[in-house]
């Protein structure tokens, strides 16, 4: 009940700031101002509840902890023969509960808001309108880098397109210049297909054989909260597709997974914040320490997601070292106090 009731706040709190920011150019777009300004609100919220479910698991759970340690409930539940771990272990099973419905909400809720929100901001904000696709838009498949200079038609048109064919060591082998693309029966027919640049300059240009479809080109660049497991998971596929390296997607990939098991891992740091002061009944410094080493967590995490997505750290690692780094000192500690029953 904390956690929804801290959640709902920090939603409420978050959307306001967020539309006072940006409600004059969504309102620029022209539509009925109210109507306009609910849909915003409605396609924002799903992905600010994903951001600050962690952090209302944080607080559910030190509040909650805090409240017991006050009141000396921890105490006579430990007189009474009531393990530490037994009660840690049912505060981080409501945590994977709720991990495992954040995921699934992200995956059938935030992704789509998400996608729908970025195309109506790529249209203005407008009623009706259509994409304005900007000029210079690429996308890799396989060692072939694709540049397109308009997409229309939901992908169907493509106009101004460049093919940059690579060899293993990452050289430009062949370019071929296509004037215009169009998808009918399944395939891509090309007008004015020519080579401009390459090895075999002389040859006559090949067809154009891919496996994109026109809606990998609605939106080039889409970022991976706009992308589901499924998706992602094309991204990084035999044939890789995307507008970014194949380990920018698996890092996404990883995060998509481990992002809500941190919920799981929240109430486990209340529990290290509320075990270290609970026999001075201090709740400041109790509600302190367990934002300081929530705050801690995130850094760290975002470090590592960073260094992932730039290919400096593998995908695998940057997703999971915060969770087990962190999950592996808790237990420690907790498991220190259950056995010693000191401050640690």
């Amino acid at each position: 009940m904390r956690f929804v009731a801290l959640l709902i706040g920090l939603v409420l709190f978050l959307q306001t700031l967020d539309l006072l920011a940006t409600a004059n150019e969504v309102l620029a777009g022209g539509g009925a101002p109210v109507e306009t300004l609910l849909r915003y609100v409605m396609l924002r919220m799903p992905s600010l509840i994903e951001t600050v479910a962690p952090l209302a698991g944080l607080l559910g759970a030190l509040t909650a902890l805090v409240v017991m340690a006050m009141n000396s409930e921890i105490l006579a539940m430990r007189a009474a023969g009531r393990s530490v771990l037994s009660l840690m272990g049912g505060l981080v099973g409501v945590g994977l509960a709720l991990s495992i419905s954040l995921f699934t909400f992200s995956e059938f809720v935030v992704v789509r808001a998400n996608a729908e929100l970025e195309e109506w901001s790529n249209t203005g904000y407008g009623a009706g309108a259509e994409v304005a696709d900007g000029e210079d838009s690429w996308v890799m498949e396989g060692d072939t880098i694709i540049r397109v200079g308009h997409v229309l038609r939901d992908g169907t048109v493509l106009q101004d397109v460049r093919l940059f064919q690579q060899d293993d060591a990452s050289s430009v082998t062949n370019i071929y210049s296509i004037r215009l693309a169009i998808w009918e029966n399944g395939q891509w027919n090309t007008v004015e297909m020519e080579q401009v640049g390459g090895s075999d300059i002389n040859e006559a240009p090949p067809a154009w054989n891919t496996q994109l479809k026109p809606e990998h080109f609605v939106r080039f660049a889409n970022h991976p909260n706009e992308l589901s497991l499924n998706a992602l998971q094309q991204y990084i596929g035999n044939v890789a597709i995307g507008s970014r390296p194949v380990y920018f997607y698996d890092t996404w990939l990883q995060q998509k997974i481990a992002g809500p098991i941190v919920l799981a891992l929240m109430p486990l740091l209340a529990g290290i914040a509320a075990f270290a002061h609970h026999r001075q009944g201090s709740s400041v410094m109790t509600i302190v320490t367990g934002i300081s080493i929530g705050f801690a967590f995130i850094v760290v995490d975002n470090i590592l997601i960073a260094m992932g997505q730039f290919g400096s750290l593998p995908p695998l690692l940057a997703a999971w070292v915060p969770v087990a780094l962190f999950g592996t000192i808790g237990i420690w500690i907790i498991f220190n106090f259950e056995h010693t029953g000191v401050r640690t």
